[in-house]
């Protein structure tokens, strides 16, 4: 290690160091992640583990207690209002503290937010323990684990009266002393005597205050807590003796409330509440619950220091979970002898100020997409100031892992003694192990041969850092991607001419690494396009099959390419006059093809594909018993349906032998009149007299000629031929179709 330089360790497998947590086989193989000093005696830690089917991310703060940095508690503006980190930390930071890291804290009533357990800020206690578990923390940062076990006693005269609680909700046959940190209301329901009183003192651990009536309300429900003061809450169902000692009392009569907790959590400055223990005396507790979920935890090693926790859940690919019997295994595992739980779920959050960063990130990665806003948090303070002289430098990112060939960036920065931001100095300078790969000054890395190795930052006088990277030239897995999108390529399917910009991905024991496009190798075999190094595929002018083959390092990909001519057929090319009319009546289910991918446009229309084609335009409507037939339509041909019902309709009548002539190909006067008559032989003001060729159209066909010339359907093969007698082909009757639906 060189001089002056703390390293902030990697943990990864494969040659990585492992930070102070052992490989944790509660959680699965550990595959990733970091530890990084964030000041004022803290480590963060991640770890990523790979459970045999899905991944487990931990995130968590070791905390060892000192004079500089110290554990507290936060709620809202009032004990029932709920906030984000932010906005909580904000709340500190008025008081002049300073925030450096955080994690969500106890379970709340989702209905109100009201706390379940204590709550104990600054020395006061703002709320009871409902008989639940805590954590307190004193004032040098060392940590308390139990159940307070707080007892509250009303003092009337010569008698002495049990209270329920501090801030809490209200049951039937309750007493609750109210004070102004809870909320603008006591939210109770129901009928009871609420006494509104002046408080001689903030409620605290040990110790009494006085009471002083000053208004009694009888008409019960949510009641108004005035600002400086304090209300004591009665259920109508309290025990009547108990009631009648309330009914006796009147303005100016005083109460005294006694509050009482072992010694222990009387030295307590800040204390909040725990749903469930995890570890007692380094012991797992029994009866833990064994379901998967996001959870935030609380710990304290043999030594005192002490451990935040969070693990995600919920986020399959990057986050399952984990039990509380397997949190509490992990805690044991950190080294923990006392653990306890609080909320998780969506409100599990661990937030941090990395070292040279002004602000807060979020670390872990809530359930919810989001942070979710809470009802309290503990948080790491300081209270001293910035001194604005460089001390340490830190390097990011953590953790790299990376494909040989790739580039990745570092970014230096720095902070003073007591973690707050400062400028990085300009002798700084950036290094690396042989054979890895090469940093700039500017903190660009290209990845070298595969193995594991060092970056290091360090500058004269200051704490160095060095973050390890693994460059894997061989990865278990390969994948490829069109640009854009998240699905796998397995096979390619491309239209002539066009251009496909694909890129790889690459994974090694379970962890993705970075790459760029020019690091893998592109290929191609057989006659389908080229490919450049960055991976955009242009395909041939041509139908053709071949291959697309990817490959970094002895890994290879291949995958079947299929270059087709554009559109629905290959014989129907953009740019032929045909083109969007043949796209057009295969869309509407009009036309098929006459094979795979084959229209076959110069090819003559038969009566039966015409009169099938309107068939279809109609809905197939089922034709009557008494339609008529024809001789040479089998009742069982593909078109005999669409036969009978245009003859029943009067769309064809046939010819005077019986016949119909199905195979017949259609003459241009014929597809007119069938049309006309389709669409009910309506009247027509159009003229022929424009075509040289009119006098050879048929006297059955005149009317049906001039609408369609008329209406544009059926127009001339040029300005002066009409062409009546010439057969139909089926890109002509598809550009007819075309224009006769434009009518509709």
């Amino acid at each position: 290690m060189k001089k002056g330089i703390k390293r902030t360790i990697s943990i990864a497998a494969a040659g990585f160091l492992l930070a102070s947590a052992a490989l944790a086989s509660v959680l699965g193989e550990l595959i990733d992640g970091h530890e990084t000093f964030l000041g004022g005696g803290m480590e963060l830690s991640k770890g990523v583990y790979w459970t045999g089917s899905d991944y487990r991310t931990e995130n968590y703060i070791e905390y060892t207690p000192n004079s500089a940095v110290k554990p507290v508690v936060v709620s809202g503006s009032k004990l029932c209002n709920y906030g984000s980190f932010s906005s909580m930390a904000k709340l500190l930071e008025n008081e002049g503290k300073h925030v450096i890291a955080g994690i969500n804290g106890d379970y709340y009533v989702m209905a109100n937010y009201e706390p379940l357990g204590i709550v104990v800020q600054d020395g006061e206690l703002l709320s009871s323990d409902a008989g639940h578990y805590a954590v307190g923390f004193k004032s040098d940062g060392t940590a308390v684990f139990g159940k307070p076990g707080i007892e509250l006693t009303a003092t009337l005269g010569d008698a002495a009266i049990k209270l329920s609680a501090v801030n809490k909700t209200r049951n039937e046959g309750g007493v609750v002393l109210y004070t102004d940190n809870y909320a603008y209301k006591t939210k109770n329901s129901g009928e009871g005597m609420d006494l509104i009183c002046t408080i001689s003192a903030p409620l605290t651990m040990n110790g009494t205050v006085t009471l002083t009536v000053e208004e009694i309300r009888l008409d019960g429900g949510s009641v108004e807590i005035p600002e400086g003061k304090a209300v004591l809450s009665i259920s109508a169902s309290v025990y009547e003796e108990t009631l009648a000692l309330f009914n006796k009392l009147v303005r100016g009569d005083t109460i005294d409330v006694t509050i009482s907790s072992p010694q222990e959590w009387a030295q307590v400055s800040y204390a909040i509440g725990s749903l469930y223990k995890l570890v007692t005396n380094g012991a797992v507790e029994s009866g833990l619950d064994t379901t998967a979920a996001p959870r935030t935890a609380v710990g304290m090693k043999e030594d005192g220091s002490l451990v935040l926790y969070t693990m995600d859940g919920r986020k399959s690919g990057h986050s399952i979970g984990v039990s509380m019997k397997a949190l509490a295994e992990r805690m044991l595992e950190l080294g923990c002898v006392e653990a306890t739980i609080m909320d998780g779920g969506g409100s599990t959050s661990l937030n941090a100020i990395y070292l040279g960063d002004s602000s807060a990130s979020q670390i872990n990665s809530p359930s919810d997409g989001a942070q979710r806003s809470v009802t309290n948090y503990i948080m790491l303070v300081t209270e001293e100031k910035p001194t604005g002289l460089a001390s340490r430098l830190a390097l990011y990112p953590l953790s790299t892992h990376i494909l040989s060939g790739a580039s990745t960036g570092f970014t230096v920065k720095a902070a003073d003694e007591n973690g707050y931001a400062t400028r990085v100095p300009e002798d700084t300078v950036l290094s690396a192990d042989s054979g890895i790969g090469t940093v700039s000054a500017d903190g660009s890395f290209t990845a070298g041969a595969a193995g594991s190795g060092t970056v290091y930052a360090s500058a004269n006088g200051l704490t160095g850092a060095a973050v390890q990277v693994r460059v894997v030239e061989t990865p278990d897995i390969l994948r490829v991607y069109k640009q854009g999108t998240n699905k796998a390529v397995s096979s390619l399917e491309v239209m002539t001419n066009s251009v496909t910009d694909l890129m790889g991905q690459a994974m090694d024991n379970y962890v993705y690494l970075i790459s760029q496009d020019n690091c893998y190798d592109w290929s191609v075999e057989g006659n389908i396009g080229s490919i450049d190094e960055n991976g955009v595929f242009t395909a041939a002018g041509d139908k053709a099959e071949g291959s697309i083959i990817v490959s970094a390092g002895e890994k290879s990909v291949v995958i079947p390419v299929t270059v087709k001519q554009p559109g629905s057929y290959d014989d129907v090319r953009q740019g032929q006059w045909y083109y969007e009319a043949v796209e057009y009546v295969t869309e509407q289910g009009m036309m098929n093809g006459v094979g795979e991918r084959v229209f076959s446009p110069e090819a003559t229309m038969s009566r039966a594909m015409v009169v099938t084609v309107l068939h279809r335009l109609a809905g197939q409507p089922q034709a009557g018993e008494s339609a008529p037939s024809f001789s040479d339509v089998p009742l069982d041909a593909w078109y005999s349906a669409a036969v009978s019902w245009a003859a029943e309709t009067g769309v064809v009548q046939g010819y005077d032998n019986g016949c119909f002539y199905p195979d017949g190909a259609v003459t241009r006067e014929q597809l007119a009149t069938i049309l006309y008559r389709y669409k009910a032989s309506p009247e027509t003001s159009g003229s022929l007299e424009a075509f040289a060729d009119s006098a050879a159209v048929s006297s059955w066909a005149l009317d049906a000629m001039r609408w369609s010339v008329e209406k544009g359907i059926v127009g001339g093969l040029s300005a002066q031929e009409l062409a009546p007698a010439s057969s139909a082909t089926r890109a002509q009757v598809a550009a007819i179709l075309q224009r006769l639906s434009s009518l509709e």
